[in-house]
């Protein structure tokens, strides 16, 4: 009987540990079992012509035959997880959009297997594009012609390193210059920079080491950057030469920031450094010369959107709708300076988006001085698969108040108003507005070249007088051509021919013809 009771105790004592256990595993669910953990990370390179596409002719097997294929250990440089750590999807996604920035790749994918033994096994797969580029350009936007020629290696070794040599004629000046990019000296994100320029009317020079916050979860940053240019500029009024100067500008910048408790979703961080600014002018301003001791906060959220034939074709491009707050103040013996901007997207379905952004700056110098209220809005809505289509829309005003006298704000053939000269409007303030109908192909022909054709119409003006004025607005209208390069770095070709509807303040109304790279906006 003694027994029994002793049993029947036991099983009772069993039956209330386990409840309990049962009630702290499904309040605890992670503690119940370990997290999954990276397996093997396997990396598949594949050439400019994969191997299928290479068997279509002799000139992809050579284009092939040339080209240096990325070292699989470059593109383990830019992977933010290690074999053994713990498995974030977040993680992934990340690291695709980091390779999807490099200009020596086509395309990039990151994927997991399905998990086995308490791992997942990562496939990081990239194609690369055609890294030596010899060429001669030769453009013209805003009615100026602009030509030079270059050879460049967006991959050298296939090391992801670029160098340069360059010599262009552009609308203000000639340039000869060599350029050296790294965007990964190591396995630490460290990046460098290094240009030298000598051009007909001074001098560019830069050096550029910094390791940014690469993504969510980077605990810390720093950079150190130089840079210091001479030139000749001018001051335009009614589309015409006002007055001309030279200016001297040297920056120095020394910072560090540090996340607050970096994950994967959102990323608070504080930087903090100084920076040295001296400009001289031969006339027209005031020199500056500042000694900063600066702080800024930063907010970043995570939500991507991820879409192609948008503005690059073929190739995908990622859109983060996420709030980005930025927040600066700046204090020198002499001057201070504030800069505040935000920007916070919208999704309409998966591939239709609106993102707007505003910022707004000021020095104080016995008050406030070269103060600057921006904003802008960008309009998205990507449909269609045979024949992809995307409606495009921009939006940018610039306002100014108590303006150094060397600083204009434009709407003209380079600022997005394609049926007007290159300087046409200039002004404390400008606004400029786009809308966009793009149809794709959607696919290569003789897997060399995508086209599409567009409508635009654009409409603007820049003033030094008030909104009122500001709005009395210039318009075009045009149809365009886009030739998708997706091997190449430079991955899309420009041709537009837009109609003024209004005459510019020299007379000037009717077609203008602009050949360039990229889009327009």
């Amino acid at each position: 009987m003694r027994n029994a009771k002793c049993r029947m105790q036991n099983a009772n004592l069993k039956a209330v540990f386990l409840f309990s256990f049962c009630i702290l595993q499904s309040a605890f669910p992670a503690a119940a079992a370990d997290a999954l953990r990276i397996g093997r990370i396997t990396i598949e390179s594949i050439d400019v012509y994969s191997k299928s596409e290479a068997a279509k002719g002799r000139f992809y097997r050579a284009a092939d035959a040339l080209h240096i294929e990325t070292r699989d250990s470059v593109i383990r440089k830019f992977l933010l997880f290690r074999e053994g750590d713990e498995y974030h999807p977040e993680r992934l996604a990340e690291t695709e959009r980091i390779l999807r920035t490099l200009h020596f790749l086509k395309s990039a994918s990151v994927t997991a297997s399905e998990p086995h033994d308490g791992v997942v096994d990562i496939l990081v797969k990239t194609q690369d594009a055609w890294s030596i580029a010899p060429e001669t350009q030769a453009g013209n936007k805003g009615g100026e012609s602009t030509y030079g020629a270059s050879i460049t290696d967006s991959n050298l070794l296939g090391l992801g390193k670029e160098v340069s040599l360059s010599w262009d004629k552009t609308i203000d000046r000639t340039r000869l210059a060599i350029d050296y990019q790294d965007p990964a000296l190591n396995s630490q994100f460290w990046s460098a920079h290094l240009a030298y320029g000598h051009n007909s009317d001074g001098y560019d020079h830069r050096f550029i080491l910094r390791r940014p916050f690469y993504s969510f979860a980077t605990p810390w940053a720093a950079e150190v950057s130089w840079l210091a240019f001479q030139q000749d500029d001018r001051i335009y009024a009614n589309g015409r030469t006002a007055a001309r100067f030279q200016q001297e500008h040297k920056m120095i910048v020394l910072d560090y920031g540090s996340a607050l408790h970096p994950n994967d979703v959102r990323a608070n961080r504080i930087t903090g450094g100084i920076r040295f600014i001296d400009d001289e002018f031969s006339s027209v301003a005031a020199d500056h010369h500042f000694r900063y001791l600066f702080a800024r906060w930063d907010k970043v959220e995570n939500e991507f959107v991820k879409l192609n034939f948008v503005n690059k074709d073929l190739r995908y491009e990622d859109f983060n709708l996420g709030e980005q707050t930025s927040i600066e103040t700046a204090l020198a013996r002499n001057a201070g300076y504030v800069r505040a901007s935000t920007a916070s997207g919208h999704a309409f379905g998966p591939s239709s988006f609106i993102a707007p952004f505003a910022a707004v700056e000021s020095r104080f110098e016995s008050g406030p001085q070269n103060s600057i209220a921006t904003g802008s809005m960008l309009f998205v809505s990507r449909y269609g698969d045979e024949h992809p289509q995307a409606t495009v829309a921009r939006m940018v005003m610039n306002y100014g108040w108590r303006l150094d006298r060397q600083l204009q704000f434009f709407a003209d053939g380079f600022t997005g108003l394609r049926g007007y000269r290159v300087h046409a409007f200039a002004g404390s303030r400008a606004v400029v507005m786009n809308a966009e109908q793009r149809l794709y192909l959607g696919r290569e022909i003789l897997q060399l070249a995508s086209p599409a054709i567009v409508a635009f119409a654009d409409a603007g003006n820049a003033t030094d007088g008030g909104f009122t004025t500001l709005m009395r607005l210039k318009s075009d209208v045009g149809i365009g051509i886009r030739i998708g390069l997706p091997r190449t770095p430079k991955n899309l070709l420009r041709i537009d021919l837009a109609y003024a509807l209004q005459r510019d303040a020299r007379g000037h109304k009717g077609l203008l013809l602009s050949v360039s790279s990229g889009q327009a906006f």
